[in-house]
């Protein structure tokens, strides 16, 4: 008998369709009422807290207010102020203590504002959280708020151990208003998340001196003496401070490729001051050697004037320890090496390399026509720490010598000193 394959059966599809869209319809439903809804919250929430609980850890006001009114960030050290900053404020907020209360772990870091810009609110030594700021003025306790809503653009840290930190103020009195919370005040609140570091983004930026048209129409060589020529020398040792400094995991920019490269102007759109703020660094080292006809001697540290001394002397510390170097004696007559910018009338820094690179809290382009046509990019800028670091004189036969002699030890050192100043550890 012949073999009769079995006939296929045809699939209804006119019934099948409607019944696996039952089936979908009858799983959503159950799905919607046995699992929360979690498209419902849409308010504001913190310290990775649901709707509710984050209002219930801002609903806490304290009765007593304290108007903050301005703000800069220079380096990585965050300035509050009670009066719009210029160049003559003595803020009443100098001298006061601020308490920062982290919600998301009730705990309080203090720290008393001094009056330069780099000795504020130390973003690096805050934990990720969500701060509720306090002062203590005339032995009360009140809550910092803000003149108007607010919502500052994050700002970065450097690199530490692979991680950098992002600090964003927040001041807003609707911030609640999904839970139909008003308050009567824009309270300040500083947000601190910890994330991994832009690639692209650079931590420390080296100037080396010379091949520039900065003060003359040609490319200036620098100072010139016993053998020794500025910016020979002062590049070679940028690159040896950013091997070291990169040994400490950070990112680090030399202003020229080549020794031999006609660097870019300090000022204007493409000079080295835009660069250096494009490349979002919070350091800014400016190197250089002296000259001198009176055969005076030493390292000489300068700072901005509305900065303090703080980390120079410890750079100057660690060539002093553990180098042998003396420091020059023309900076500061307590024999420190270490000194701030020479000011004019209107408190500008002269040094453009100290002031043009501090942003708004050392007032860049306002200091001349030039400048202010110049620079206008960054007037309202974040600021870089700045520092000029002049490593001796080549006129001085002692200071010759010895830089010949321990070139790459007083780089390295340099970096090591700038390293430990910044809490950093070789590898991470």
């Amino acid at each position: 008998m012949a073999y009769a394959p079995k006939q296929k059966r045809k699939i209804r599809w006119k019934l099948v369709i409607p019944l696996l869209l039952l089936i979908a319809l009858i799983l959503y439903a159950i799905v919607t009422v046995l699992l929360p809804d979690t498209d419902d919250e849409h308010g504001y929430t913190i310290c990775g807290l649901n709707e509710e609980e984050s209002a219930q850890l801002l609903n806490k006001q304290n009765a007593q207010i304290y108007e903050i009114q301005d703000y800069t960030y220079y380096g990585e050290s965050l300035g509050l102020y009670t009066d719009t900053y210029d160049t003559e404020s003595n803020d009443e907020l100098v001298g006061k203590t601020l308490q920062l209360h982290n919600l998301c772990n009730d705990k309080v870091a203090t720290m008393t504002i001094d009056a330069d810009v780099d000795l504020k609110i130390s973003l690096s030594d805050l934990e990720p959280g969500f701060y509720e700021i306090t002062v203590i003025d005339d032995l009360v306790e009140k809550q910092l708020v803000y003149k108007e809503t607010l919502e500052s653009e994050p700002f970065t840290t450097i690199r530490r151990n692979k991680q950098v930190k992002h600090a964003t103020l927040i001041a807003n009195k609707d911030l609640l208003q999904d839970k139909g919370i008003h308050w009567k005040e824009n309270y300040l609140y500083l947000q601190v998340e910890s994330g991994k570091p832009d690639e692209d983004v650079v931590d420390v930026y080296l100037d080396p001196y010379g091949m520039n048209t900065d003060f003359q129409y040609v490319p200036d060589e620098g100072s010139s003496g016993h053998g020794l020529k500025e910016y020979k020398e002062t590049y070679e040792a940028a690159q040896i401070i950013k091997k070291q400094l990169e040994s400490y995991g950070l990112k680090v920019e030399i202003s020229r490729a080549d020794v031999d490269e006609t660097a870019a102007p300090a000022y204007g759109e493409d000079g080295r001051f835009a660069q250096a703020y494009e490349s979002g660094a919070r350091y800014y080292i400016s190197l250089r050697m002296n000259q001198s006809e009176m055969n005076l001697g030493g390292v000489e540290i300068w700072h901005s004037a509305h900065a303090s001394s703080v980390l120079g002397r410890q750079i100057m510390y660690g060539l002093e320890k553990n180098l042998g170097m003396k420091a020059s004696t023309y900076v500061n007559p307590d024999g420190s090496g270490v000194g701030p910018s020479y000011v004019d009338k209107q408190y500008f820094d002269n040094n453009i390399y100290l002031r043009e690179t501090g942003g708004r809290a050392t007032f860049a382009a306002m200091y001349s026509e030039l400048s202010r046509e110049e620079n206008a990019s960054f007037k309202d800028a974040n600021g870089m720490h700045a520092l000029e670091i002049d490593f001796g004189y080549v006129t001085n036969s002692e200071d010759a010598a010895f830089w010949k002699a321990h070139k790459e030890e007083i780089a390295k050192q340099v970096a090591d000193s700038f390293a430990e100043a910044r809490g950093l550890k070789k590898g991470k």
